[in-house]
């Protein structure tokens, strides 16, 4: 057999070394590249259920126009917990003067947060729609859930955009006013023009008559986007919808002289909002954070999509109303 002499089993060494770091170094690009794919996705996924565009869960084939369930219950309502976009923010519109600081949970063992400042009550509340099935509300009220939102109706996802009442409305305005607890109301939106809410809020009055309940909170506009292809609103710019909300309620309140109030998320508050409309309306202010991270007024908190209320079976929407003490 040759023997191969010093030199050549130097090159050979040097090629096998030089090899083996390539191949290593593949690897550890291929293992990089892995992980930042999968963080990707991660973060897709995040996105779409916490409503960084989002209102208010993971995007399946997306829910069908006859219930909102999907959208209403965590889609964008919290872009706090996606991509924080602050590139709105208006210095011109009120300030939250909350100091984060005084946020905190009742007790150690308490999934409710409150306000902790002498110059302010603070008191718990929810919001329901049908899907909440059967409610006690003696039990609700004796729980210590001292006010309530209760859906009213909702315009479909779909290009027809049908105007349906919340089967359980009436229901539950009448059960949480006999409670004793105090009452406000929402409606769900999908309009794309003026006409369409002026539509929505004579739909929401008819139904607040029909129940024979006084409001004693604000009737709620609540328009949001809706993930996938039966978004109907999904494309309506800033101006169209303040024009919507304002039409919602010169509508709603030369009908039954209520007050109407605005539901917003931070992504809606900075970038479907002007400031002369959220300067007009108290706010309903989604964000699920411990404490909110807002930089604009707010007088409604709904601080979680998971609480657990008694009286009422599964996962709860839990409401603070921080009140400045008379």
């Amino acid at each position: 057999m040759k023997r191969r002499n010093r030199n050549q089993l130097n090159i050979d060494k040097g090629l096998l070394e030089a090899l083996y770091f390539g191949a290593v170094t593949l690897l550890c690009v291929i293992s990089l590249l892995r992980g930042c794919a999968a963080r990707s996705a991660e973060v897709a996924t995040a996105s779409v259920e916490t409503g960084t565009e989002n209102s208010g869960g993971s995007v399946a084939s997306g829910p069908d126009s006859s219930s909102p369930e999907g959208a209403e219950n965590g889609l964008f309502y919290s872009n706090s917990r996606g991509v924080r976009d602050y590139t709105g923010t208006d210095a011109s519109v009120r300030k939250n003067t909350f100091d984060p600081a005084r946020f905190g949970y009742v007790s150690d063992t308490s999934e409710n947060i409150t306000y902790y400042d002498d110059s302010f009550v603070a008191l718990q509340g929810i919001d329901v729609s049908e899907h909440q099935g059967d409610i006690d509300w003696k039990k609700v009220a004796e729980a210590g859930y001292e006010f309530v939102f209760v859906r009213l109706g909702f315009r479909g996802y779909g290009e027809e955009g049908t105007l349906n009442e919340d089967t359980r409305a009436i229901e539950y305005l009448r059960g949480a006013e006999n409670a004793g607890m105090q009452v406000g109301a929402y409606f769900f939106s999908q309009a794309v023009t003026e006409e369409e809410a002026e539509e929505e809020a004579e739909f929401a009055v008819g139904i607040l008559e029909r129940s024979g309940v006084k409001l004693d909170l604000p009737l709620v506009y609540d328009p949001e986007f809706i993930p996938g292809v039966n978004g109907r609103a999904n494309h309506v710019t800033r101006e169209q919808v303040c024009l919507n909300t304002d039409a919602f309620r010169d509508t709603a309140e030369a009908a039954i002289h209520c007050k109407v109030a605005l539901y917003a998320n931070l992504y809606w508050e900075n970038n479907m909002f002007d400031a002369e409309t959220l300067n007009e309306y108290e706010i309903w202010y989604a964000d699920y954070l411990d404490a909110p991270e807002t930089p604009y007024h707010f007088t409604w908190w709904q601080y979680s999509e998971t609480g657990t209320v008694p009286g009422i079976k599964g996962a709860m929407d839990l409401n603070l109303w921080i009140r400045r003490m008379d």
